[in-house]
């Protein structure tokens, strides 16, 4: 079928892209692909920058991962390998189709594979304008922030609350963030191998290793045990952390995702016995009885975001030339390489 005239654009002349692909296991790869002309539902997009999400992203380039790609109907090809993969990238309008509300110069935070120039369907969830005086860079982390915001939206926080984060990655310490606006007490728990002090910003009253973690959580919450606990590290060793230091009537909220490998965990008597709730959060739900649509949680992503030092949050910078470079560093060096972002303008 034909594509629509696009309006609101200077030209509609088909164009090549770049997007990034896993090939093989461990195997990244720039493709070279044909753009065609908006359709008059489609935007064109430029890009700056995008994020990788370094837990989903790296269990899909290390062929551990079973999320179904075709959850997100940008992403293309079929899992394990080849896929193109990926939600996060901020760029420029350069073309509008005349059925959309955008314009050339728009500035978009878009849910689409790692790519240098790439048509979308301006719909939402898909497409999010990014407001007038925000920080482009800033807007690459809405997607995170809204997984860990998600974690409060399904399991808030009461006033005073014991709250303990498991996991000190983008989500993790975002999730803290949110935790240390309400809570009484919070205690982060890091991962192995990651330093404590990459979260000295959020200031907690406890950063400690996993080992160190019951007792830092009975200490804070006078042996009772977390009131809420956030596993966002993916390590099922942390899932078993957190079910054995929550407390009676506590709950266990998990973003985390935990690939295609086994969960095993020691469900004693003290879980049942202690009525615990385990709650998966997935960011395309939620269910709080009131009006969250996505554009009023956008707005409070670039709300909060707004106050954080994005600097803090960011380990590497490559250019999108050098993508592959960048997941290669993710596999080797996962407790050191946390936000990575890829630079499409250099």
């Amino acid at each position: 079928m034909p594509s629509s005239p696009a309006a609101n654009s200077p030209s509609s002349t088909n164009r090549t892209a770049r997007a990034l692909w896993f090939e093989a296991k461990r195997v990244a790869a720039l493709r070279t692909e044909p753009l065609l002309a908006p359709t008059a539902t489609q935007i064109q997009v430029r890009a700056l920058h995008s994020l990788v999400s370094a837990g989903t992203e790296l269990s899909l380039y290390t062929g551990k991962g079973d999320l179904p790609i075709e959850m997100i109907p940008t992403n293309e090809g079929t899992r394990p390998f080849p896929i193109k993969f990926g939600y996060q990238v901020v760029g420029e309008v350069i073309e509008a189709g005349s059925a959309t509300d955008f314009a050339v110069g728009d500035l978009v935070y878009t849910m689409q594979p790692h790519q240098d120039l790439f048509n979308i369907e301006a719909v939402t969830p898909f497409v999010t304008r990014i407001p007038k005086g925000s920080d482009p860079l800033r807007a690459a982390f809405y997607g995170l922030f809204l997984v860990a915001m998600h974690s409060f939206l399904e399991c808030p926080v009461r006033p005073g609350e014991c709250v303990a984060v498991s996991g000190l990655g983008i989500i993790g310490q975002l999730a803290a963030f949110i935790a240390r606006r309400s809570a009484g007490k919070l205690v982060l728990v890091a991962p192995p191998g990651v330093k404590t002090d990459i979260a000295e910003w959020i200031g907690a009253d406890a950063i400690v290793s996993p080992e160190d973690a019951a007792e830092a959580i009975a200490q804070c919450s006078d042996g009772r045990g977390a009131d809420l606990y956030v596993e966002t590290s993916g390590a099922p060793a942390a899932l078993q952390t957190a079910i054995e230091n929550t407390c009676v009537l506590g709950t266990i909220a998990v973003p985390a995702w935990y690939g295609s490998g086994s969960v095993n965990l020691s469900l004693s008597s003290e879980f049942h016995l202690r009525s615990q709730k385990l709650v998966s959060i997935q960011v395309l739900h939620v269910d709080t009885g009131r009006d969250w649509s996505w554009a009023r949680r956008m707005a409070v992503a670039d709300l909060f975001l707004k106050q954080i030092d994005i600097e803090t949050l960011i380990t590497h910078r490559f250019p999108f030339s050098e993508a592959p470079e960048a997941y290669k560093l993710l596999d080797e060096q996962a407790s050191t390489a946390l936000g990575v972002i890829l630079d499409y303008r250099i």
